[in-house]
């Protein structure tokens, strides 16, 4: 099949489903929030899939009648995004609300500001361009008349904003760039991750393969494929993906490197490989433990309390947790990245009381550690995470 026919028909789902939303609105319940719990207890929306497919059409099919339908979207993403994501800013949230923006209604400004408000993650990347697309002047003077509750803290949000109805053109013509209309305009690593949203891993893994041939095999882009391989269940070749990322890993990184190879092959069910690459990955820690990514340590001893359960036999088993608990105790901020947890799990796998108190005895310092990295963190520390966090934020086509 090729990449233009994998595109038409990953779209005639969602095609007909717009069809059907432009003439019927009583089907629009289709694709509303809907939480039930999946097969392990956790809340899913039932409807997300739909819904992305859905907002997929709308992109590659823009009408003016469509815009009732779209803010019935972008209400439904902020429900989702409100009860069911922690952190980061999907990019079918920010599509949603560029859909809805692009009509430049006034009034959806308060729509836009509730989407906002969501979080620290929507606060930075949920642009404050989307508040301005019906004109700088006439959004500011319709909230000054407005007598919304959240009207004072809107009016001195966007006064302060620095943004002409220029600035606020330029940028949604770069949006209509990342996100355009013709669905072959969307490079393959996008359609990737279209297909994996609308529930087929099998296209998703073709248009990421195709990708990555016309791509230079840097770290970046292997790194990319390897993740995306793993998470639509490709195991054995995200290891080997993971493979040529160890073999071009500089000294420093080298660690971490065989860490997440341990961890695919951990995931595969591949004890000995899984054992090896640890190993290797506890040998290759930097040298300055206390001044160097500290919760690598936490990584690499978490990985060994993971693979206990998975060992062929007692002593293999107890290897693994042996290397563990060195490599904790040799680190710092045991706290993090959940080592502790596992190794006491892996502790009561293997039904031994003097680990579990040792287990405990790391407990107690790892909380001591965290409540002092709490009280001691630097003023600037807010600083660069908010920092990092605009920057992944933003949306472009590498989302």
């Amino acid at each position: 099949m090729t990449i233009a026919a994998d595109r038409d028909r990953l779209l005639d789902r969602p095609r007909e489903a717009l069809d059907r939303a432009r003439r019927d609105p009583a089907c629009w319940a289709e694709f509303a929030y809907d939480s039930a719990p999946d097969e392990e207890g956790r809340l899913t929306d039932r409807h997300r899939r739909a819904r992305f497919g859905l907002l997929l059409a709308l992109q590659y099919d823009r009408r003016e009648a469509d815009l009732p339908l779209l803010r019935f979207v972008l209400r439904q993403q902020i429900v989702h995004y409100r009860e069911l994501v922690k952190h980061y800013l999907p990019a079918d949230f920010l599509l949603a609300g560029l859909l809805v923006a692009e009509h430049r209604q006034v009034e959806d400004v308060w729509l836009h500001w509730e989407a906002k408000e969501l979080s620290f993650d929507t606060a930075l990347g949920y642009r404050d361009h989307l508040l301005l697309t019906p004109g700088v002047a006439k959004v500011r003077e319709a909230v000054a008349r407005s007598t919304t509750p959240a009207r004072d803290r809107l009016l001195d949000h966007i006064t302060r904003l620095p943004w002409t109805d220029a600035d606020v053109d330029d940028w949604l013509a770069g949006q209509r760039r990342n996100f355009p209309g013709d669905p072959a305009a969307e490079s393959l690593k996008t359609w990737s991750h279209h297909a994996a949203g609308l529930g087929d891993p099998a296209a998703s893994r073709r248009f990421l393969l195709a990708w990555a041939d016309g791509e230079p095999r840097t770290a970046g882009t292997l790194h990319m494929v390897q993740f995306q391989l793993a998470s639509q269940g490709y195991l054995a070749e995200a290891i080997a993906v993971q493979r040529e990322v160890v073999a071009l890993a500089e000294p420093e990184e080298r660690s971490s490197k065989f860490e997440t190879l341990a961890e695919l092959q951990r995931e595969a069910a591949d004890f000995p490989g899984a054992w090896e690459s640890l190993r290797t990955a506890a040998a290759e820690l930097p040298a300055h433990r206390r001044a160097w990514l500290p919760g690598l340590w936490c990584q690499v001893a978490r990985e060994c309390f993971l693979l206990v359960p998975l060992a062929p036999g007692v002593g293999e088993a107890r290897a693994a947790f042996a290397l563990g608990e060195e490599v904790l105790r040799a680190g710092t901020c045991r706290w993090m990245n959940g080592a502790v947890d596992a190794a006491f799990t892996a502790a009561e796998h293997l039904g031994d009381a003097e680990l579990l108190a040792r287990v405990r005895a790391l407990r107690r310092i790892a909380d001591e550690e965290q409540a002092t990295a709490i009280t001691e963190r630097p003023a600037t520390a807010d600083v660069d995470v908010a920092g990092e966090r605009q920057s992944a934020a933003g949306h472009s086509e590498d989302d």
